[in-house]
């Protein structure tokens, strides 16, 4: 699926306390059949932070519609990067962080 960068609202909200904010932030593409047919969303995931603020393990556990924005949404998150937490001075893998993109046009729609 084809997918152009757009401007739009991008939420990404951090749903679990147990890391720090991003501090690299990559903006993903709006898939052009999602824009085409004006369709807005999000997709949920659940990630382990490692020590150097990368994600690995990445799981998508939720996203709406299904299967829409997921790929998109993977490539730009796979880009980020979080403030590791500290626990007595050594920094160690946190898993089950939660991370969620949304995907609204804010009438940016090229509909037809």
């Amino acid at each position: 699926m084809k997918s152009i960068p757009i401007i739009f609202t991008l939420t990404i909200s951090l749903m679990s306390g147990i890391a720090s904010a991003t501090i690299i932030y990559v903006k993903p593409n709006y898939p052009l059949e999602a824009l085409k047919n004006c369709i807005e969303g999000w997709v949920e995931f659940e990630v382990t932070v490692m020590p150097g603020g990368f994600f690995e393990n990445v799981k998508i556990i939720d996203s709406y519609p299904e299967g829409v924005f997921d790929e998109a949404a993977r490539k730009a998150l796979m880009k980020y990067k979080l403030v590791p937490r500290e626990l007595i001075g050594v920094t160690a893998p946190v898993h089950g962080v939660k991370r969620k993109i949304s995907y609204n046009l804010d009438g940016e729609c090229i509909r037809k």
